[in-house]
């Protein structure tokens, strides 16, 4: 076994007899409304334009090669499936929207930050995410 496994074989939720959740695996089905949700998620952040200080603002922006083109298209916001989304979200049940919320738009919190937020368990916040995502599918959003 390496660190990593010897690490996940020590988690709290692994030890414990509630279970252990993967929040980042993502079953085949759910996989388009997964992007579209991703898609979502950086629409709700808003404009990230890059801050520039007013003495260079002047100044040309550094050639891109085509990796970096590549990368930069990819990223690009969907704002109208993004809008639709969004009123499909804005119907669902409280603690859904909040799952969808925690996972899209606020990744950087904890999962058990997220259940305080939510009021529910670990296990019960991987089945509002796998729920909220089905009913988004159900919805034809």
């Amino acid at each position: 076994m390496n660190f990593a496994e010897t690490a996940a074989l020590s988690t709290p939720a692994r030890r414990s007899g509630r279970g252990y959740v993967d929040f980042n695996a993502v079953p085949e089905a759910h996989r388009q409304i997964d992007a579209r949700l991703v898609n979502w998620g950086r629409w709700c952040h808003g404009s990230v334009a890059r801050q520039v200080s007013p003495m260079f603002r002047m100044v040309p922006p550094e050639p891109k090669d085509s990796a970096q083109a590549r990368i930069e298209t990819g990223e690009r916001i969907d704002h109208l499936d993004a809008a639709k989304i969004h009123a499909a979200v804005i119907h669902l049940p409280l603690q859904h929207r909040g799952v969808l919320n925690w996972v899209y738009v606020k990744p950087w919190m904890t999962p058990k930050k997220a259940c305080q937020v939510i009021g529910t368990s670990l296990v019960e916040l991987g089945r509002l995410l796998t729920d909220s995502r089905n009913m988004l599918l159900a919805k034809g959003a």
